[in-house]
């Protein structure tokens, strides 16, 4: 059962964070770059909060 809550969380993970990846190379991001110096909270969400499950999912597999 585990297992299988591990894979979810993989899976979904990775995705979130590919999201959040090409969140960051997009125009609304590159111009709140530009203007704040940092990535918006949206993006910092998908790639902390995608690359965390994932480390949990894959933690739970082995």
């Amino acid at each position: 059962m585990l297992q299988i809550l591990g894979i979810i969380l993989l899976v979904g993970g990775l995705i979130a964070a590919l999201v959040g990846v090409q969140d960051a190379f997009g125009m609304r991001e590159r111009a709140a770059r530009l203007f704040l110096g940092h990535f918006t909270r949206r993006t910092l969400a998908l790639l902390i909060g995608g690359g965390v499950a994932a480390l949990i999912g894959l933690i739970l597999i082995t």
